[in-house]
């Protein structure tokens, strides 16, 4: 059996492993906090009326958009705030353990196309 492929197959086996074993669980209870985050906020604030009006204001000037939504966040209740924030760092260490993810993904197809 050629040296390679022995080498190739380990590195692909040993990035499945670290795969299933650190990101998908973490990935997994991430977007299950998002899901219930955005059920508690979908309680509190009726996000289709937010977003209508701010489809609106952006038909005049697109950077409007950008006023009313801080706007109506710095208008909101303490409690919303927080919860606006909690679903804004979750979905930030998502998109970064998706990012961990591809990178590692990618350093192994070029470790395994290399050799």
């Amino acid at each position: 059996m050629d040296n390679n492929l022995i080498k190739n197959k380990i590195a692909w086996k040993v990035y499945i492993v670290w795969l299933f074993r650190r990101i998908i669980p973490l990935l997994v209870l991430e977007i299950i906090l998002l899901v219930l985050g955005f059920y508690f906020l979908g309680k509190f604030v009726f996000v289709q009326k937010v977003f209508e009006n701010a489809f609106l204001s952006s038909a005049q000037n697109p950077i409007i958009v950008f006023l009313y939504m801080f706007n109506a966040f710095a208008s909101t209740t303490f409690l919303k705030k927080i919860i606006v924030l909690i679903l804004l760092s979750l979905g930030i260490l998502c998109m970064k353990d998706v990012g961990r993810a591809l990178v590692s993904y990618i350093s192994t197809f070029r470790i395994t196309k290399q050799g």
